[in-house]
């Protein structure tokens, strides 16, 4: 999210997924193959990916 028109030195969203794992550390696997992905010119991206805990029951929150 942005407070106004994305500019080039704004950080904004640009998709997210949901991935459902038995542990922490199997995320964490798949976090870094995301960040990993080729990029522009096909070169690894290093693209930062945030890892976030979902409630078992997210009704329940």
């Amino acid at each position: 999210m942005t407070d106004g028109p994305a500019r080039a030195d704004q950080n904004i969203l640009a998709g997210y997924g949901v991935v459902d794992v038995t542990s922490e550390e199997r995320a964490l696997e798949i976090a870094a193959r995301a960040s990993a992905c080729p990029g522009r010119g096909g070169k690894p991206g290093s693209d930062p990916v945030e890892v976030h805990p979902i409630a078992a029951d997210p009704t329940a929150a």
